[in-house]
């Protein structure tokens, strides 16, 4: 195996190894977005008029 084999080898494997430990954070940031997009969603279809939302303490 050469040097420049070995340095690709190397780095493959380091690469390799980021990514798996950025997985779970890439997992977590979809799961936040999904959360995101369907409070929204019920937002939208549960929309209060401006007077009860003032009368239960929300602005």
């Amino acid at each position: 195996m050469s040097e420049r084999e070995y340095e690709g080898h190397l780095k493959s494997l380091l690469m390799s190894a980021f990514n798996t430990q950025l997985q779970p954070l890439r997992s977590l940031k979809t799961a936040t977005k999904r959360r995101r997009a369907m409070r929204k969603r019920v937002e939208k279809k549960v929309e209060l008029p401006k007077t009860v939302a003032t009368a239960s303490g929300r602005s």
